[in-house]
């Protein structure tokens, strides 16, 4: 070891520390290379990224002039791919990196956001960003905040107007008083855009005042306050700088309020220059109410966009999960996700997420956990297995939270199902009639958006004419890394085209047979 490298060994230490400070705690691998002027600190990384570029110009920065390491530190691209690749600093990186992005919000990556942003399979960005009112559906993970957040994002790059509610904080209200608590979130936000708030601020007072009263009349004292909410709102608005608003997650609100308050808010923003752009699980919300005719109608009062089935298309859901895990990866320190999985588990994983984003996101991350824990090289399919079994608790849990009222009555017809698919077909793909009359087929839809079982396809006829089925998959996590379910057959074994021929073929399960 040369002199200088001797004498600045702690000088070394404090400034790899102060390195990992920057990422969040991740000591990186790093190196000292001699060379006949001087020593130098050299960082390495599989496949160094502007982040980390980033991090070293700050940290030299920081440096003072005499300091005997200033300009003398460096990055470097691994020379050869180490033969474990799960211990890696920047396995560790990803690992903290998926954790973080599974719950996406207004606030998700910062300034960033664009810049890491992957599209949707449905190519539906285009879409989102139109002057017009959008209602994104989808599953829970499918995507539908970070397509609410792309479009905000968008916006906010062209110094437009918005409003971005999280409806998370009125889950479950079903009482009038929700509707103006909303309303004077939405004043606040929309306060930031005016030079003189004092009107603003003044309805935002009346509002929340009438959001915590009691009694009877709240909804007349909030239809007669809509013409005077509706004009100050539309004052900041115009066609060329519309003012829209954000409703995240509007489902956990109760469906016996969701048309009443969307038909205040549709009274406020028709034609105004001011937009409703929302996102929802379908089979937990209500958008019109037919009986007392208010709420908002698809297609003219709304337009929806569909994140759900992404199984319907497995070749481009696979391509859409493995560019998410790239551009993760890519962001940590790797040239791409296959440097520490191959492509048959990213196949494997694509299908236990039933190539829902979110959940291939936490399913990898636990993977990395327990290829870790078993001393595994690399990312592996029992890792992904077990993740899977691990995963689906999770989501029973979700019964408790999503349907309080027939959880019985899904948890029954579960059970049904998992008997059919592992015990009697030993198989995990079935087919259902359509019948949107059946109970049996309305508890089908709530395990669907459960995650529990999975479209496959959403209607082909398999028998008599003018009978539509649909094809469905139970859940992975049911029969995967189980000793006793290891001969059920995988339909589909890997995410390709399925065809008709092959459907048709699935067996059929009734889910109103009474046992």
């Amino acid at each position: 070891m040369s002199k200088i490298i001797a004498c600045t060994q702690t000088l070394i230490d404090e400034l790899v520390e102060n390195f990992a400070e920057r990422l969040d705690g991740v000591r990186p691998n790093y190196y000292v290379k001699s060379r006949p002027d001087s020593d130098y600190l050299v960082f390495e990384f599989a496949q160094p990224s502007e982040r980390f570029y980033g991090i070293l110009e700050s940290l030299n920065s920081s440096l003072e002039n005499n300091h005997p390491l200033r300009d003398r530190c460096s990055i470097a691209a691994r020379q050869r791919k180490p033969p474990n690749v799960i211990n890696l600093p920047e396995t560790r990186l990803l690992q903290r990196e998926l954790s973080e992005s599974l719950t996406v919000d207004r606030n998700t990556f910062g300034n960033d956001f664009l810049l890491r942003y992957t599209q949707s399979v449905t190519n539906h960005e285009e879409n989102i960003v139109g002057k017009a009112n959008y209602l994104i559906y989808g599953r829970r993970g499918a995507g539908k905040s970070s397509l609410l957040a792309y479009s905000m994002h968008w916006l906010k790059k062209r110094s437009q107007p918005y409003s971005w509610i999280a409806m998370q904080g009125y889950s479950g209200r079903s009482d009038i008083q929700a509707v103006a608590s909303v309303l004077a979130e939405i004043f606040h936000e929309a306060s930031r855009y005016v030079e003189n708030k004092a009107d603003f601020l003044r309805f935002r007072e009346t509002l929340l005042d009438l959001g915590e009263s009691s009694g009877s009349g709240i909804s007349a004292k909030i239809e007669r306050m809509v013409p005077r909410l509706r004009s100050s709102l539309g004052a900041i608005a115009s066609p060329q700088r519309p003012f829209t608003i954000f409703l995240d997650d509007l489902h956990v609100l109760a469906q016996s309020l969701q048309p009443y308050f969307l038909s205040i808010l549709y009274s406020i923003s028709r034609d105004n220059n001011i937009y409703i752009k929302a996102s929802g699980i379908e089979q937990f919300t209500q958008i019109w109410d037919g009986q007392n005719q208010r709420g908002m109608q698809s297609p003219h009062d709304i337009q929806i966009l569909n994140l759900d089935y992404n199984l319907t298309m497995p070749d481009r859901s696979r391509e859409h999960i493995k560019g998410i895990l790239d551009a993760h990866a890519k962001y940590c320190g790797f040239p791409t996700i296959n440097y520490i999985a191959d492509d048959a588990v990213i196949s494997r994983l694509v299908l236990v997420a039933a190539a829902v984003p979110r959940d291939a996101l936490s399913l990898f991350s636990k993977a990395i956990n327990k290829s870790s824990i078993k001393g595994q090289k690399a990312v592996s399919l029992t890792s992904i297995n077990a993740a899977a079994s691990e995963t689906v608790e999770e989501k029973l849990r979700d019964i408790e939270r999503d349907y309080c009222n027939g959880r019985d009555e899904v948890g029954v017809l579960l059970d049904r199902v998992k008997k059919f698919c592992i015990s009697s077909e030993r198989i995990n793909a079935f087919l259902v009639r359509i019948d949107n009359a059946s109970l049996g087929f309305s508890l089908i839809q709530k395990l669907i958006a459960l995650r529990l079982v999975h479209v496959l396809h959403e209607g082909i006829t398999p028998d008599k004419a003018g009978e539509r089925y649909i094809a469905l998959m139970l859940d992975f996590g049911f029969y995967v890394g189980i000793r006793a379910a290891r001969s059920v057959k995988l339909f589909p074994d890997t995410p390709r085209i399925l065809l008709a021929k092959d459907l048709r073929k699935l067996p059929i399960f009734k889910p109103d047979l009474v046992i």
